[in-house]
């Protein structure tokens, strides 16, 4: 990584410079994250405004749907699209010989790549053959079999593809975040799924003095309360089927929320304020060690069940 002191480091490099000294093994993928987190965090995708009611919010949550479900959201095509290409360019500088390795998501294995993988995406985008004006809607209400669709019909590694495409339609579904959420701030939402996206949540975050239990989206940014004593994942609430696991003198820093009714986890982490809508994947890449503690011992991410 570029040798800056640490008082000049973007707030991305800074935190992941400092994980990469708690934790060496993560380099490669901190690394990564320096240049493309910050890329993200900057776009501007130009979003259209959402037309929704308190009334039609409320209907909508009362019902379990995700506010953006079902609407007819304005994309700016050409900037995303321009927005994969820089994340190709940015992949494609730092070097192909260790992506299969650093794109593997925690609780999902992604296919194994080759040196002209990410060329060849990029190549299909530059030249249209992706037609992300049908695609793209389709992945912004968590639906990804048509994209990976497209890809396998043009040979590309199609959950390469889908990482690429969810990463670039995250600025936009941030800023449609802004726009809807203070609508739905008294409302209830008892599910591990975005009531605003859909997508499941990243991480569980213990906020305030009182230790509220949050739920954070790393797909929008979005934040919701949660009961503490409800599994996520399957609404159980026998305390005698949930417990925790942890690494030694971290239980009350982090730790992975299990159940045994639905055998899936939940990683939680200790954060009095809200983290940042950028820096969950960062705290979601320092608890990567509790994803290997629960699925070693038979659970499965709550999402990928």
């Amino acid at each position: 990584m570029p040798s800056k002191s640490d008082h000049s480091l973007d707030p991305l490099a800074r935190r992941l410079r400092t994980l990469v000294q708690e934790s060496p093994e993560l380099k490669d993928t901190a690394q990564l994250y320096e240049v493309i987190l910050p890329i993200l965090r900057d776009a501007d995708l130009h979003t259209g405004d959402v037309s929704l009611t308190q009334e039609q919010v409320r209907e909508k949550m009362d019902l379990g749907q995700p506010l953006l479900h079902g609407l007819n959201i304005e994309l700016d095509i050409d900037a995303v699209r321009e927005l994969m290409l820089r994340l190709v360019r940015a992949i494609e500088g730092l070097g192909t010989r260790n992506l299969p390795r650093i794109l593997r998501l925690p609780w999902k294995q992604s296919s194994a790549l080759s040196d002209t993988a990410m060329r060849r995406i990029g190549n299909a985008i530059e030249k249209d053959r992706l037609d992300l004006s049908v695609l793209l809607p389709h992945l912004a209400a968590n639906d990804h079999g048509p994209i990976e669709e497209a890809a396998r019909s043009l040979g590309l590694d199609p959950g390469l593809v889908t990482l690429l495409a969810q990463n670039a339609l995250k600025p936009a579904l941030r800023a449609l975040r802004v726009q809807v959420a203070s609508l739905a701030k008294d409302i209830a939402w008892n599910k591990c799924e975005c009531y605003i996206c859909g997508f499941t949540a990243t991480l569980g975050e213990l906020q305030e003095n009182g230790q509220s239990l949050h739920l954070r989206c790393g797909q929008c940014g979005a934040d919701w309360r949660f009961r503490r004593m409800r599994c996520p994942g399957c609404g159980n609430e026998d305390h005698r089927m949930r417990r925790y696991l942890y690494a030694e003198g971290q239980s009350d820093r982090m730790r992975a929320e299990v159940c045994d009714a639905c055998r899936g986890y939940l990683k939680v982490i200790a954060a009095f304020t809200p983290t940042s809508p950028e820096m969950l994947p960062v705290e979601d890449l320092a608890t990567l060690h509790l994803d290997h503690i629960a699925q070693e011992r038979g659970y499965r991410r709550m999402g990928s069940m």
